[in-house]
């Protein structure tokens, strides 16, 4: 008896530590989870990172060049036909060079060019990080979603179930017609439907969050009912689209584009000018065998190297050219993208306003569709009412309390779309949103056996 308390206990224990690890998988869970194992996030870092070394690369064009090399040789000297005999020698030889550009300008707008690619790889990284925090958000909300519109088909099977009962207790006194029936059962088939339809969407709905964090979940947490519903802050459009245009990271891109752009014409100009280095040399030499002292020099040398372009077969001319069209494309495209992003962040701030009056114009729905359902359910008892209406308004009452969820959901993703078109989202959101999770409300993945 006490090892099978034991193990109970046990048991009991695990049990408890399971439901709080299970309790525990909230949004700010899934977004760290997602920040760490997210492919795209890593794929974007790793483009941020080797765009960087550019500028690495490209200032080590601007600074001293050192190189030292060795060389041995072993050597016989042979006098066929005499009596001399072979003279056997070695050589050793070192040499140092410093090699240090005067000037070279295409060099130092490549260093400059490359802190502009530098920027435009961090502007897209950044974009895709926030573009993380979105996707996490949406699927997050998308399995909420799912299983608003699951618990809602169940509530309207069981409505129509229990108005089937009654209906059929009703006939079978014969108060009502077989024609009720009937419908009442037509009804209740459909909700079925709907039932196992609303399950698997439920179900699938928690599969993007492996692609995300790449672990399989089977159960979140809830939102909160309170959560706010408010309009934008500030509630003017015109302000939205200006700071859009300052700090979102497609425009910060296509800026950096343009600066790019504009060097390359630099370096392109440069081909016209000449170039100048300069050039230290130290050389060592040593020779010698066994048998004889043998040699030694030493040598060192400064040297001026002057390269003056005079005709490059129009090359250089039309290098200059092609990054000037290169430069116009840049322009053109830093328009295009001011001009969409300008027209998203005005259709998100209509959006949100939107989102904010269908919320509250769906909660007052509610409260009329239930309203209408006790009206309709009183005159089918007396009389002045079919079957029809009833179920009809029943339909409408879960329809209404749906729509209203889905409407909540809505909001808070035009929301973050919002700040993540003017260059403002960051992790804070989400865990801002995190403190309306409720972790004592759980949403389990339905699975096909449950079903």
């Amino acid at each position: 008896m006490k090892i099978i308390s034991s193990t109970m206990m046990l048991g009991f224990i695990l049990a408890i530590n399971i439901s709080a690890q299970a309790a525990s998988v909230d949004l700010a869970h899934i977004f760290d989870l997602a920040v760490e194992n997210d492919p795209q996030v890593s794929a974007a870092e790793a483009v941020f990172l080797s765009r960087s070394e550019v500028v690495n690369q490209t200032r080590a064009g601007i600074l001293p060049n050192i190189n030292v090399s060795s060389s041995f040789s072993d050597t016989t000297r042979t006098y066929p036909n005499t009596n001399i005999p072979d003279y056997p020698y070695d050589t050793t030889a070192w040499q140092a060079t410093l090699s240090q550009p005067l000037f070279r300008l295409d060099r130092w707008y490549r260093f400059k060019q490359s802190k502009n690619i530098k920027a435009q790889a961090q502007a897209l990284f950044t974009a895709e990080q926030q573009a993380l925090i979105v996707r996490v958000a949406e699927s997050y909300l998308n399995i909420l979603e799912a299983q608003d519109g699951l618990e809602s088909a169940k509530a309207e099977r069981n409505a129509v179930k229990r108005q089937l009962e009654q209906v059929q207790q009703r006939f079978d006194v014969g108060l009502v017609a077989i024609t009720d029936v009937l419908e009442s059962t037509a009804a209740f088939d459909s909700s079925t439907v709907n039932v196992i339809e609303s399950e698997g969407v439920q179900a699938s709905s928690f599969e993007p969050l492996v692609r995300l964090t790449g672990r399989k979940f089977t159960s979140i947490s809830a939102l909160n009912e309170n959560f706010p519903v408010k309009y934008p802050d500030p509630m003017d459009e015109q302000q939205w689209v200006e700071a859009a245009l300052i700090k979102n990271t497609s425009v910060l891109a296509t800026q950096a584009a343009v600066k790019i752009a504009e060097k390359q014409i630099q370096i392109s100009k440069s081909n016209y000018l000449p170039t100048l280095d300069a050039q230290l040399l130290w050389q060592s030499q040593e020779t010698g065998n066994n048998f004889s002292a043998g040699s030694e020099t030493e040598q060192q040398a400064m040297a001026f190297s002057l390269n003056i372009p005079v005709f490059s077969g129009g090359a250089t001319r039309s290098a200059v050219k092609q990054s000037r069209f290169d430069l116009q494309e840049a322009h053109s495209n830093l328009d295009l993208t001011q001009r969409q992003i300008a027209e998203n962040t005005r259709e998100l701030f209509i959006a949100i306003t939107t989102d904010v009056a269908r919320v509250r114009a769906r909660l007052r729905g509610i409260e009329s569709s239930r309203s209408a359902l006790e009206a309709v359910q009183t005159g089918y008892e007396v009389g002045t009412r079919n079957i029809v209406d009833v179920l009809l308004a029943q339909q409408r009452l879960f329809l209404s309390e749906f729509q209203f969820a889905s409407a909540k959901y809505r909001y808070i993703n035009d929301t973050l779309r919002l700040k993540q078109m003017v260059g403002t989202l960051s992790p804070e959101d989400i865990y801002e949103l995190n403190a309306f999770i409720d972790v004592n409300q759980q949403v389990e993945q339905v699975l096909p056996t449950t079903r």
